[in-house]
């Protein structure tokens, strides 16, 4: 790598704008709510000026752009961006239409540090691996044979959609019987605000675990029998060597890792109890911009 480049990292709760130099490092970044746009116009105007802050120098000309939607090559039109509503339908060209000094490159927003993670992260010594987010929603990158896989229609990944249940809670808010639904950052703070009312937070669900509240520590102990539901339909599908997990729900409490190994072990074949391998992402909370960057860069070069 011999030059600069944008990365552009757009998630459900925050926009995230990046100068990443030559050896994957944030130079500058700037960060604003998604929440605090009402159009799409608005967002990437606001990413313009964003971009103008952090390379006031102008020292990049290239940005990439990770969307929260499924992404395969060619795609001409956003479509399932279930986080951000008001990008659906969007045409591709129109959005590199907003920076016509800059070549754009796209992809979905955890295929990004998928990449990043096993080029250079904690999943650098495997060739078969998962990286797994869990924010404000829950996604996944799968790699295979030390490539991106995105299946016949770009959707590879989308295990947030996996039905990991099929009995309600009686006290749950939201759904569905997914992955996302029930085990999500946003899952999580609506099972907070339904046991300690409408300012309750994550946060303040976790603390109350810890302090050993019989109710938290309920819901969190039925989030790890989901999580690991999906852990070990993953394992036994696609069999990754390592799953690399990160997003601000892991971030914030690592010590659900073990939790989860433990309970997957209970749901897969014999053989594969003492192959569950789950670690914490490398790259932290700023991995989107950066890889967001560094899937500009590689592309840039295969032109």
């Amino acid at each position: 790598m011999s030059d600069s480049v944008i990365g552009v990292d757009i998630g459900g709760t925050n926009i995230r704008v990046g100068l990443v130099n030559e050896n994957l490092e944030l130079a500058r970044k700037e960060t604003v709510l998604t929440g605090s746009f009402r159009n799409a116009d608005e967002i990437f105007n606001q990413i313009k000026q964003m971009i103008e802050k952090v390379d006031s120098e102008k020292k990049a000309n290239k940005i990439g752009i990770a969307l929260p939607i499924p992404w395969k090559d060619k795609t001409e039109f956003i479509f399932d961006a279930t986080n951000i509503p008001c990008l659906e339908t969007m045409n591709i060209q129109k959005i590199r239409s907003y920076f016509p000094e800059h070549k754009v490159y796209f992809e979905n927003d955890v295929n990004v540090i998928t990449l990043l993670e096993s080029e250079y992260g904690a999943s650098k010594a495997y060739r078969q691996s998962m990286y797994i987010t869990v924010s404000t929603g829950i996604g996944s990158g799968i790699i295979l044979n030390k490539e991106i896989f995105h299946g016949a229609h770009g959707y590879a990944g989308e295990i947030g959609s996996m039905i990991v249940s099929d009995s309600k809670r009686n006290h749950s808010i939201l759904y569905d019987g997914t992955l996302e639904s029930l085990c999500s950052g946003k899952a999580l703070e609506e099972e907070s605000k339904s046991l300690y009312g409408s300012d309750a937070t994550t946060c303040l669900l976790f603390e109350q675990y810890h302090k050993e509240d019989k109710k938290a520590v309920e819901v969190i102990h039925v989030w790890v029998e989901y999580f690991s539901n999906a852990i070990a339909s993953l394992m036994q599908t696609i069999d990754p060597d390592i799953f690399v997990v990160g997003g601000a729900v892991i971030y914030n409490n690592p010590w659900l890792i073990e939790k989860i190994i433990e309970s997957a072990k209970n749901k897969v074949l014999e053989n594969l109890r003492d192959k569950i391998k789950i670690v914490m992402s490398t790259f932290g909370p700023d991995a989107g911009i950066i890889g967001a960057g560094y899937m500009a860069l590689i592309n840039s070069k295969g032109e």
